[in-house]
Order: C-alpha cells, then sequence, then structure tokens
C-alpha cells in the first residue's frame, strides 16, 4: 500500500508542475497580446495648412469621446486608444474643422483655411488682426472688388470702392502716363515746395499702383487713422495703403488665363457744331459788336468745298513749322473735325492676363502677364 501511494503522489506532482507552466505560457502570452494591442490602438499624424507649413494647437479628438490631444510645435500628434473606424476631429481657429475615419495609418491632414474668418482679417502694420479689433479706421478691398471692374489700373479700381477716399486727375487732365493723385487725409506740405501723399506699400516695399496689373493682387488695406504713424513714421500721416500680391500655392502646376473685351460709349456728349456754321456764327457775331466779318466768301466756299472733298488739305505749317488746322496766311479753320468725339468718343479696349503657380512644401511660384491694348 505504501508503494502505491507514493507512486500516486509523484504523479500528481508532475501533473501540477506541467499545468503550472502552461498557466504561465498563457499569462505571457496575453500580457504581449495585450501591449500589441495597445500599441496598435495609437494614431499618429501630422496637420499642415494650405500652403504645406505645420499648424501647432491643432485638436484633435475622437468623436463622442472625451479622447484628445493637440499638434506640437512641429505639427506631430499621437492619440492612444484610438479604434480603426474610429472619426477624428480635427480642428483649429481660423481653419474649417475636418472628420477623417481612421484607418490605422499615420495621418496627413490638411486644414483648409476658413475664408469667412479670413474675410475680417485685415493688415495694420507689419502683422494682421481681426477686423473688429482694430483700434484705428481701416478699409479692405478684395481681389473680387478689383478684377470685377473693367478698369485699366488698380488706382482706377479703387475708384469709389474706399470710403473718404477720393482720386483726382493732374492740372493736365487725363495725359498720357499721368498718374492721379489719391486724397486720404487730406494734403499736407511741410515747408515751400514739398508734399506729403499717402505711402504706398506694396508686400512691404514702397511703389506705386500704376505699376500693378490689377488681376495680381491679392487684398488692399487702406490705414486712415493717424495711429499709422507710430508705425510707419510721417509718411504715414495722410494714410497709408497696404497692397498685398497673390502667391503661389503648394499642389499642381495651375494655369489661369483671363480676357476682357470692352466697348466704352460716353453720355450726355455735346454736338459739336460744323465749321462752316461756325463760321457764319463768328461772322454775325463780330459785324454786331461793330467790327468786320471774321471770314470773307471766298474763305467761306473754300470750307463748304472742304467738307464736300475729304482729300482736300486743312492742316497748315505755322511760323514755327508745327502743323495745325489754321491756314497760313489767315485764320482759316477748313478742318470739320469733331474734337469732342475725337477724345471722348466711343473706343474699344481688350486685356489679356495668364498667371501659372504651383509649388511644392520647399517652394512656390507665381509667374503673371497682362497685355492691355
Amino acid at each position: 500500500m505504501l508503494k502505491s501511494t507514493k507512486t500516486i503522489c509523484i504523479l500528481l506532482c508532475c501533473i501540477a508542475w506541467t499545468g503550472g507552466a502552461a498557466l504561465s505560457d498563457l499569462a505571457a502570452a496575453e500580457n504581449e497580446n495585450s501591449f500589441g494591442a495597445q500599441q496598435e490602438n495609437v494614431c499618429t499624424g501630422v496637420v499642415y495648412d494650405a500652403s504645406g507649413q505645420t499648424v501647432i494647437g491643432a485638436s484633435i479628438q475622437v468623436k463622442g469621446t472625451t479622447k484628445g490631444t493637440v499638434t506640437d510645435i512641429d505639427g506631430n500628434f499621437s492619440l492612444g486608444g484610438v479604434n480603426p473606424g474610429d472619426v477624428l476631429v480635427i480642428s483649429c481657429i481660423s481653419y474649417v474643422t475636418q472628420e477623417i475615419v481612421w484607418d490605422g495609418n499615420p495621418l496627413k491632414v490638411v486644414l483648409a483655411e476658413d475664408n469667412m474668418l479670413l474675410e475680417e482679417v485685415v493688415v495694420v502694420g507689419f502683422g494682421t488682426q481681426k477686423k473688429v479689433n482694430a483700434t484705428g479706421a481701416v478699409s479692405t478691398v478684395s481681389s473680387k472688388d478689383i478684377t470685377s471692374r473693367p478698369v485699366n489700373s488698380v488706382t482706377d479700381a479703387l475708384q469709389g470702392v474706399v470710403a473718404g477716399m477720393t482720386l483726382s486727375t493732374p492740372s493736365s487732365g487725363g495725359t498720357l502716363n499721368s498718374n492721379k493723385s489719391i486724397n486720404i487725409r487730406g494734403i499736407g506740405t511741410i515747408g515751400s515746395g514739398s508734399s506729403v501723399t499717402p505711402l504706398i506699400l506694396i508686400d512691404g516695399m514702397e511703389g506705386t499702383l500704376e505699376s500693378l496689373n490689377p488681376q495680381d493682387v491679392e487684398s488692399i488695406s487702406v490705414l486712415k487713422d493717424a495711429s499709422a504713424s507710430s508705425i510707419y513714421g510721417s509718411r504715414a500721416a495722410v494714410g497709408v495703403i497696404l497692397v498685398t500680391t497673390k502667391s503661389g500655392k503648394e499642389g499642381k502646376t495651375v494655369v489661369n488665363y483671363n480676357n476682357s473685351f470692352r466697348f466704352n460709349s460716353p453720355l450726355n456728349m455735346p454736338d459739336m457744331m460744323d465749321s462752316y456754321s461756325w463760321a457764319v456764327y463768328m461772322n454775325t457775331a463780330s459785324i454786331n459788336s461793330g467790327n468786320g466779318a471774321w471770314f470773307s466768301e471766298k474763305k467761306l466756299a473754300d470750307i463748304k468745298a472742304a467738307q464736300k472733298d475729304p482729300s482736300m488739305q486743312t492742316m497748315f505749317k505755322n511760323s514755327n513749322n508745327r502743323w495745325e488746322v489754321w491756314d497760313s496766311n489767315d485764320i482759316l479753320p477748313i478742318a470739320n473735325t469733331d474734337w469732342l468725339k475725337e477724345q471722348f468718343g466711343n473706343s474699344f479696349s481688350h486685356e489679356h492676363t495668364l498667371s501659372v503657380n504651383g509649388g511644392s512644401e520647399k517652394i512656390r511660384y507665381y509667374f503673371s502677364a497682362n497685355y492691355l491694348n
């Protein structure tokens, strides 16, 4: 009986030892599976904006839960406890919120700018701020306001768009190569012969509006408050015009072509008297005032003949060897030209603009050309 008892005890011990080893292996396997599952449920990624710059402080949250995190200084994020198929909500101020279904792979998120918010952002000095927070008087003009108007220059596009800004032609009128003067806060002078005009900055550099293609302008901010002098100095005393031009965007190369065909016709123009009727009236007025007639009957006949025969000479050289519409021997306006119609009559113009833009994360480009006739 004792020998049999010992045999049974040894057998039980072997069974117990074998079972313990199996339990130990099972626990290790469970720990390994748990660790692997925990590693697989970590969602990582990077958040960029439309220009390819990383977004700092963007919020990433599992929809319907309190699980969330924010991007670091490099735009990276890591969020544990996320299961494939969960919906991630990515949001940031001034960007459109996105919802993405996680498939278990690292994410590359590109946030689009919220244009509704950007419309209320204005350029002030060397930065931007919300329009409602600007302490000075600031007016903004978008690219839509400029390109939608059939004008020849950016200066003409600002006519009637900015409250308080007036534009006027020089004393010589609308002569060729002359620029319009801009008045925002009045006219200032410092001593005889000096003048102060609004400061015009194009992408941070001083320039002229006439040198810009209207199609290349992204936005214009007009600082009309005297507080602008604290940033730009005495040149800002009568106002500052800040112009931001368009720039390239990350992505495929995009080619844009725009054209414009314009027909101009003035309204309420006076009818100019023909040369013969004018000569008769001048004769009558001169005789009624007690003087003799200006034009003889022969001269009146020559004027009538010139009206019937377009090939007849109507331009003559004067003593300075310059051509004019007067007879060198007498004041005879033979020509029958409607000068008002010549200067301000019906006209046709056409404009063509071509631009190419694109780029990558490291470099962006924007090329444009404009033709106006």
